[in-house]
């Protein structure tokens, strides 16, 4: 396993530097601009962010005219935030983006310097903040449609020539899911020794993400067709993307009849 950043994660699949890749957005924005690259499987059917706000800020509604602090336009948390802002009748333009280019724990100190009035933000990040005295004022409960924050990919060629170790990575992604969906008191524990996390933070963060990550692997089409129409729209593009240039589950559908999933 190597760790990396989102957007480094594509030049590295292409130049045969890794073989699969677990992002997001940058995947899609990668698709949608003609790289050979193909959602092999899903693993969280919504993004996980949540808008943080500052202690004074109760509500979504107090965000009008408020600075939002975003890692870049058009990245995972600028489109989460756009999508909950939308859902609590919130039109982006009534927002004053800040593009911080700053990663998560430096956002969190940007809105504690007040420099900003909201970030929006992954577990456990927003649970930290909110024991400081910030506000979660919005979140994928909020949502019935939002763009999947992490799915695995591959390039179409390894599809084709690596059929067989694709499907022993899927495999074991499923089982992954399925584990940390049905035995909560076994994934605390990890979340613990692995994300240094206390119990507490661990325990919200599992209770907020559990629920969100994929059941079989998958998602519905109609998330994926949201997380395309956004990326197209932030990079301008009014091209037509048909779905089967975006994922191909077919190894992930023979996944899940050995393991017995319906």
């Amino acid at each position: 396993m190597v760790q990396m950043r989102a957007p480094v994660a594509m030049p590295a699949l292409v130049n045969g530097d890794t073989h699969y890749a677990l992002a997001g957005l940058p995947t899609f924005n990668a698709i949608v601009q003609g790289l050979p690259f193909k959602f092999i499987a899903i693993m969280a059917e919504k993004s996980l962010h949540q808008l943080v706000a500052r202690p004074e800020i109760k509500s979504v509604m107090d965000l009008k005219g408020k600075r939002l602090g975003i890692s870049r336009i058009g990245g995972q948390d600028h489109l989460q935030a756009e999508a909950i802002l939308q859902a609590k009748g919130i039109e982006p333009k009534d927002i004053k983006l800040v593009n911080l280019g700053a990663e998560e724990p430096v956002r969190g100190e940007i809105l504690r310097q007040g420099l900003v009035d909201v970030i929006c933000v992954s577990p456990p990040h927003p649970m930290r903040l909110q024991k400081e005295g910030y506000q979660i004022v919005g979140g994928p409960k909020d949502l019935k449609q939002g763009p999947p924050s992490a799915g695995v990919s591959t390039t179409d060629m390894r599809l084709q020539s690596e059929r067989e170790e694709t499907k022993r990575v899927l495999r074991a992604i499923v089982r992954g899911l399925r584990f940390v969906r049905e035995r909560q008191e076994e994934t605390i524990p990890i979340m613990m020794q692995w994300l240094g996390q206390n119990r507490d933070i661990a325990t919200e963060s599992y209770e907020l993400v559990a629920p969100l990550l994929s059941r079989d692997g998958a998602t519905s089409d109609a998330n994926l067709q949201y997380a395309i129409e956004a990326v197209k729209k932030t990079v301008g593009s009014a091209k037509s993307i048909p779905l089967s240039q975006v994922r191909d589950y077919s190894i992930l559908r023979e996944v899940q009849k050995e393991l017995g999933i319906q």
